[in-house]
């Protein structure tokens, strides 16, 4: 019996799910504004409760989305997977968007602060390439893949064309069933970590000497 737990944190709206041979037996949504690190035990603890607290896998969206939010689920599965000595794998959240019905290639495009977007294509439930950051709505539109459609987001007012969808741990577990059982020994290796959109701010701290303070000679 092949148990998937699925946690997602990517959006506002926290997620868990859990499949059993590939059969859906539970999936929670929760609301915060601010944090999931106090709504998100609840529904692990349900769903733990369903396959006598050890499951076979456990598989994270990585985002990209909230800092704080995706942390708190990648932190939460990888508790449960060092407790129980379970596998543990990431799996981009915006490769489990909720879509129309068979539906496997699109574009996506997301919020990404500071007066940018980002757009990535999505091929088979993965990323052609790491998300691309861009400027405005308009510069957005010589970024999509024609080939890819239609266009997806989780954010509202992003783009004109864009469909406003949400992250679905019922299709991260799904993904991760169909992984095959080498490549779920390989992604296991790798510690689940949040899909950046840049790199960490690092502030250099000041040469003494020359900005510093000055000395008083005897």
């Amino acid at each position: 019996m092949k148990n998937i737990l699925s946690i997602d944190t990517s959006t506002n709206e926290g997620k868990v799910a859990l499949l059993v041979d590939n059969s859906l037996v539970y999936e929670k949504s929760f609301t915060s504004e601010r944090s999931h690190n106090s709504q998100i035990f609840n529904p692990l603890e349900e769903a733990l409760n369903l396959c006598d607290r050890k499951p076979s896998l456990i598989v994270v969206g990585t985002g990209p989305g909230s800092y704080t939010g995706v942390r708190i689920g990648i932190a939460a599965g990888l508790g449960i997977s060092m407790a129980k000595e379970v596998r543990i794998i990431g799996i981009p959240s915006i490769c489990a968007a909720e879509t129309q019905k068979d539906i496997r290639s699109y574009s996506f495009v997301g919020d990404a602060r500071r007066g940018e977007a980002f757009i990535v294509n999505i091929k088979d439930h993965e990323l052609v390439s790491s998300p691309e950051m861009v400027k405005s709505d308009e510069s957005l539109d010589d970024k999509i893949d024609i080939n890819l459609k239609p266009l997806y987001t989780f954010d509202s007012e992003i783009h004109s064309k864009a469909i406003k969808t949400k992250p679905s741990a019922v299709k991260l577990a799904k993904l991760a069933y169909n992984i095959t059982e080498s490549e779920i020994q390989r992604l296991s290796l790798i510690q689940p970590i949040p899909l950046y959109l840049r790199g960490p701010f690092i502030t250099k701290p000041k040469k003494i000497g020359k900005t510093g303070p000055k000395t008083i000679s005897e």
